[in-house]
Order: C-alpha cells, then sequence, then structure tokens
C-alpha cells in the first residue's frame, strides 16, 4: 500500500497575476476592509491586481478573517480548494489553496437555504475528514495519517464568489475572500477504519450529485482530490503549519471539490451520495428556495 498512493509535497507558493500593489507587501489595509464588507452586505468586493502574490493572499486572510470574527464566530477547522486537476487547470493553479472553516458555516443536511445566500452562489460535492488525535501534524505518509483521523463526512460546500461577474479571479483574490468559504452542509459520518483497506476504499470513493427529478449532475471518485483524498489531508497539514499553526482534535477539514461547482438554483433539491466505504453509503442535501 504505502506506493499506491504518492504524498503531494507542498509546492513553492506560485506568484499570480493581478495592477497596483506591492507584491512584497500584505495587501492595502483598505482594500481588504472594503473585501470583508462585501462579504458582510453580500455586495460584488474588490479583487486584487496584478502582481499580488498568493503569500500576499494569505496574508489578506489573515486579515479578512480578524475582521468578519465577530459574525464567523468559533473556528471549526480549515479548508482546501482546488484540490482536483480540472480547477486547477481553471485558474492556473499547481496546488491546492488553503482557507478556514467556522461552526456557523456547518448546516445539517435537509437544511433549506435561499438560492441567491451569497453575492454569486454556487454548490460542489465537497468531503470532510475529521482530526481525532493532534499526531496528524506528524504524519506524513496516508498509512501514518488515517491512525489519527475520526470520520469522513459527506459536504456539500455552498460557495460564495464575493466579486462582480466577469473581473478577474486569480489565487490572490481566492485566498483573500477565504476559498469562497459561505455555507456548507453536513451529512451522516462513517467512521474512519485505520486499515490499509479503508484507505483503498477512500480512494475509490465515489459521489453522485443528483437533483430533485433523479437527474444526474454530476459523478466523481476520491482520485479527483490530488490523486487520493488523503493526499489533500497531508497537503492540509503542512499548509497549515506553514501558517504558524497546528491541526487539533475535533477540527474539520474540508478536503475540496469531486468535480468542480455549480450555480443554484431556486426550487432544486441537491443530494450528493457517496459510495463505496465500509462503513455504508451516506448522503448531504440541501434545498435551495
Amino acid at each position: 500500500m504505502a506506493n499506491r498512493f504518492t504524498f503531494i509535497p507542498l509546492l513553492a507558493a506560485a506568484a499570480v497575476l493581478f495592477p497596483t500593489i506591492d507584491a512584497t507587501a500584505c495587501p492595502d489595509g483598505q482594500i481588504v476592509a472594503a473585501t470583508a464588507e462585501a462579504f458582510r452586505m453580500k455586495t460584488p468586493g474588490p479583487v486584487y491586481p496584478d502582481g499580488t502574490s498568493l503569500e500576499d493572499g494569505y496574508c489578506a486572510q489573515d486579515e479578512y478573517l480578524a475582521l468578519l470574527a465577530e459574525e464567523l464566530g468559533e473556528r471549526a477547522g480549515y479548508k482546501a480548494g482546488l484540490t482536483n486537476q480540472a480547477l486547477q487547470e481553471r485558474f492556473g493553479a499547481t496546488e491546492p489553496v488553503g482557507g478556514v472553516l467556522f461552526k456557523s458555516m456547518l448546516l445539517p443536511s435537509g437544511t433549506e437555504i435561499e438560492a441567491d445566500f451569497g453575492v454569486r452562489s454556487f454548490y460542489e460535492a465537497d468531503l470532510i475528514i475529521t482530526v481525532a488525535d493532534e499526531r496528524i501534524n506528524e504524519a506524513r505518509t496516508p498509512e501514518e495519517a488515517v491512525r489519527y483521523l475520526g470520520e469522513v463526512i459527506p459536504f456539500v460546500e455552498l460557495l460564495d464568489l464575493v466579486m462582480a461577474e466577469g473581473e478577474p479571479m486569480n489565487l490572490a483574490t481566492i485566498a483573500g475572500y477565504n476559498v469562497a468559504s459561505r455555507y456548507g452542509v453536513v451529512g451522516k459520518a462513517i467512521p474512519v477504519e485505520p486499515t490499509p483497506a479503508f484507505i483503498e476504499a477512500l480512494g475509490n470513493l465515489e459521489s453522485f450529485t443528483l437533483d430533485d427529478t433523479g437527474r444526474e449532475i454530476q459523478r466523481a471518485k476520491g482520485t479527483a482530490m490530488m490523486g487520493h483524498p488523503l493526499n489533500v489531508l497531508l497537503w492540509l497539514v503542512e499548509h497549515v503549519g506553514a501558517q504558524g499553526q497546528r491541526l487539533q482534535a475535533g477540527d474539520v477539514l474540508s478536503l475540496g471539490a469531486m468535480g468542480t461547482f455549480h450555480p443554484t438554483e431556486a426550487g432544486r433539491t441537491i443530494t450528493v451520495r457517496y459510495t463505496g466505504l465500509p462503513g455504508g453509503d451516506s448522503e448531504a442535501v440541501v434545498t435551495f428556495r
């Protein structure tokens, strides 16, 4: 098993293209404040201009989250975005982009929510894994990591692109807006088993995205996520450490899209069903009104 799923190490942060900010400094505080106010008011916000590095995007993310601390409340964990090849190619990325999850964002399966819950509202089939032991921070292989995990949870992430349609969305902007996080719908948890068989099953996990008519919108496998979901988890371990943090027991880790994101539509119910794990099938359901 050790050679079946190759750990993909953290790549050097790539510079991205964007017009008036010094790429060596954290973005201007007034611009960051405008992004936070856009999120708060659900109105289109600014993007970061040519020359803004991904590192500066993470600096902006820290300030953005600090400005929204009262609204967002207690942290739940972390997330990785752009974890499949199609999305990386779409945005010119060579690795995922990291963000933070908050307890206020996590909604139970069966939730009804406005289709226009944000500025530009989308949903995607996502996957959560929970941390059971902080020794996960020392894990460097899937076989090590699986010992310190708690549950696999179906997750329909509800993304908000908080900028005007047509604005260029580069990696610094994605990071600065906390990887488009607004909400997410959480399904029934499946316990992790610390075995080679479970690692293999997780890689072969399938998700099916269906609407209320039974139409299949999308299907994807766990291998779409950097070759294996645990590769994403190990990337998050390294990313969180590089940000000066450590994962804690109880942290919720969103591993990114199995497929791509889709626009919301009022009057539709979306079910994302996950099959193939030893603990049985599970799903997460959201209705847009």
